[in-house]
């Protein structure tokens, strides 16, 4: 029974140290921008910048609108460009009734932009699997879109039987994260700099300048919140269904498009896998009849932090064109 009565009085320790943990997140880290009512919860959206069109940037799985880096800053000195977090990632709420597919992920943005008051036209920027998500929103609003970046965007055929195994793991590591968050645990562990993906993250990013290296707490604040490891996880474990989504947009039409690769691999990556990744870059391009093909020759993945000045670049050059 005493045995008992300590797990109890240790769980609800744990839950209110999460809770007012959050809440003190919050007023550190407050969100720039609005959180704006879709229809039961909120999704954070922040535009900056003035003129059209309106860039829309979306970004990578599982990551908020806060790791564009220094990218947005950059093209607000031009036009109007929009971050915006998918729900459950960043500031943004979770809506955890629905799986976080690609075609959910569209409708939710429609839903902000419409709610927001941001009129098209769009230039969208989608990076990794936010450039499916972009792909699917440009076939399905044809007439709000004027030109498509996709940085490193991942592609429906990308999946070999060994990354579908390490997904469903990851997916199912994620869903532990989860759980452990909700009493506090992930968040000590990661405050005494213990937790491997975060001491990671913070090795990588201190390569970049210190206005990105910055934002880096107030990541690791959203990586300390259930609701992020839940979509996540969701994320991951409908990636399949997002891929099958995306595969019937086989053209764009003449759609101004630039597909922005990397060009330096990945220390994870193996020669074989890159030169994949490389050729389903490649067919990217074949979505649409106004193309073209911008290697980041000292990019990894993640080309907007190793070389945002091309990601800048391209939504120049569209704008230009259009």
């Amino acid at each position: 029974m005493l045995a008992l009565n300590i797990t109890v009085i240790s769980l609800l320790t744990g839950i209110c140290y999460q809770a007012v943990s959050e809440a003190s997140d919050l007023r550190r880290y407050p969100p720039q921008g609005e959180l704006v009512d879709i229809g039961g919860f909120r999704l954070h959206l922040n535009c900056i910048g003035q003129g059209t069109p309106t860039v829309v940037m979306d970004a990578g799985g599982g990551a908020p609108s806060i790791t564009w880096g220094l990218v947005p800053s950059e093209i607000a000195k031009f036009t109007r460009v929009c971050t915006y977090a998918r729900a459950g990632l960043g500031w943004s709420d979770p809506n955890p009734r629905i799986s976080r597919n690609s075609q959910q992920s569209v409708d939710e943005l429609h839903s902000l932009l419409t709610k927001a008051g941001i009129n098209p036209p769009y230039i969208l920027v989608g990076h990794s699997l936010g450039g499916v998500n972009m792909r699917l929103y440009a076939s399905q609003y044809p007439e709000d879109v004027v030109g498509l970046v996709l940085v490193d965007s991942s592609h429906e055929n990308q999946m070999t039987s060994e990354l579908w195994r390490r997904t469903k793991m990851l997916s199912w590591l994620y869903q532990v994260l989860r759980v452990v968050s909700q009493v506090g645990v992930l968040r000590l562990i990661g405050e005494m700099n213990l937790l491997p993906i975060l001491k990671g993250i913070k090795q990588e990013i201190q390569k970049y300048p210190l206005e990105v290296q910055a934002l880096f707490d107030a990541f690791k604040s959203f990586c300390y919140r259930p609701d992020y490891w839940a979509t996540a996880s969701s994320e991951l474990a409908n990636i399949k269904k997002s891929f099958e989504e995306v595969r019937s947009v086989t053209s764009l039409g003449s759609l101004p498009l630039i597909v922005l690769s990397q060009g330096s691999k990945d220390s994870k990556m193996s020669d074989e896998r890159f030169q994949q990744w490389a050729s389903l870059q490649l067919d990217l391009t074949k979505l649409s009849s106004n193309s073209q093909r911008v290697i980041a020759e000292n990019s990894g993945h993640l080309v907007q932090l190793d070389q945002p000045e091309l990601v800048i670049s391209a939504v120049q050059r569209l704008i230009e064109s259009v």
